[in-house]
């Protein structure tokens, strides 16, 4: 495990990166879901926060190695089994095993390429590796920028300066909304979830503008 984690940091490091202040506007069109990739995978202010949620998660794992906690929590899931099969194991294993816990698994959904294949937005995902945190950001925010872009519009995406959970910031062009705000919190034994703030309010501001963006398509 630790050694997978460096080597995650050690690429996410090496990868090249735009300026640390950049931010970036996507609006429709080919590429992006491209302009989107480069911008979660090489703004240095965005790959800081993944190195450091990176990094407390790792911080987590080894408290948790040293405490009661651990045994308290491998005895609900068959004594000793389950915590040294997490030691021992890494990878998808470890994924697999991860997805064991509560509320780790995550939910089977199809990814949103236009307005009327997604009906309802993540707003929370449950991730095993650091390796899959770019992901999880894109599965995030793929639904409002498909939104925007068949509402003539765009998305604003800009990395949140400071330590923390909150890691970036996507403001929805022409809506009278403040921007969503996408957190990173490491878990204490192992993984991540990724969210955004004022969930509920979301959802139904979400299914708002989609059925308006449908009835007017018709």
């Amino acid at each position: 495990m630790v050694m997978k984690m460096s080597l995650f940091l050690s690429l996410l490091l090496a990868a090249p990166t735009f300026a640390a202040a950049a931010s970036v506007r996507i609006s429709g069109g080919s590429k992006a879901e491209n302009k989107l990739r480069l911008f979660i995978e090489q703004n240095a202010q965005l790959k800081a926060h993944l190195v450091d949620a990176s990094r407390r998660e790792e911080a987590y794992l080894a408290e948790v190695r040293e405490s009661d906690l651990r045994d308290a929590v491998s005895d609900i899931h068959s004594g000793d089994n389950l915590r040294s099969a997490l030691e021992r194991t890494e990878g998808e294993k470890r994924a697999a095993l991860l997805q064991t816990l509560p509320g780790m698994k995550p939910a089977a959904v199809p990814v949103c390429r236009t307005v009327a294949s997604c009906p309802t937005p993540d707003l929370a995902l449950d991730v095993a590796d650091a390796e899959h945190l770019p992901d999880s950001m894109r599965s995030l925010i793929r639904p409002w920028m498909v939104l925007q872009q068949a509402r003539g519009s765009s998305v604003i995406l800009s990395p949140l300066e400071g330590p923390g959970d909150a890691a970036l910031s996507v403001k929805l062009k022409g809506l009278d909304v403040a921007p969503l705000i996408i957190n990173i919190s490491p878990r204490l034994l192992g993984g991540f979830k990724v969210w955004i703030e004022r969930p509920l309010f979301l959802a139904a501001l979400y299914g708002r503008e989609r059925d308006a963006v449908l009835k007017t398509s018709r």
